[in-house]
């Protein structure tokens, strides 16, 4: 059973302003190929084109106000653990919250120092969560956030549960195709769940789906 793996290149950046992308370009003098969209439509499709290691995300694009949420959530929706940045002038908590729980792991605000960029794209690529230190998020609810690194501690079992839990097969089912128990697969999923940090069954359905190759039809 294959699970989808994202590339470390290319970078792609969504952003109505093409100097933002240069801007880019120039900032990760190690990235090669970065990969420009101008707005929301033509973001998402490039997503699915390239299938990027990092996108970097505009949250306002002309006529949509936060036009980035809307395709944070399409990614997402694809893709539960893409890596996102959001690069953007909003400094507003609510709106830093928003772009987070709609799956941005990064945010960092436009006016940041250029050696700012390259270290937010390198924690973010790693499945980090960055948000800029400027931002005061104290008291503001956030979702659980996975580190990707942790999924590699997983072992072969538990990640064969969780596999065949996001292709949307119960407990029973699961049981009958490992040959253990209902019991047994609930003991996996549970050591998953520790290990992984994960609270809420959203969240864990998620990584499930993605595990099982969900965002691409593999398995």
């Amino acid at each position: 059973m294959q699970t989808r793996e994202f590339n470390l290149s290319p970078i792609l950046v969504v952003d109505d302003h093409p100097i933002i992308a240069e801007a880019c370009r120039v900032v990760l003098g190690d990235v090669e190929d970065v990969v420009a969209a101008r707005d929301v439509p033509s973001g998402y499709q490039a997503f699915l084109e390239h299938r990027p290691g990092v996108v970097i995300l505009d949250l306002t694009f002309p006529g949509e106000a936060l036009g980035g949420v809307d395709l944070l959530h399409r990614i997402s929706s694809d893709a539960p653990l893409a890596r996102v940045l959001v690069f953007s002038m909003h400094a507003d908590a609510s709106i830093v919250a928003s772009a987070i729980k709609a799956g941005a792991i990064g945010y960092l605000l436009k006016d940041s120092a250029p050696d700012e960029l390259p270290k937010a794209v390198r924690q973010v690529r790693l499945g980090h969560r960055y948000v800029d230190e400027r931002i005061n998020l104290r008291g503001v609810p956030l979702p659980d956030h996975v580190e990707f690194g942790k999924a590699a501690t997983l072992t072969r079992r538990e990640r064969e549960a969780l596999s065949l839990l996001g292709q949307g097969n119960a407990y029973s089912a699961i049981a009958e195709e490992l040959d253990i128990t209902p019991r047994a697969v609930a003991r996996l999923v549970k050591q998953a769940r520790i290990k992984l940090g994960i609270r809420r069954t959203s969240d864990l359905l998620r990584l499930a789906y993605e595990l099982a190759g969900g965002a691409d039809g593999s398995n």
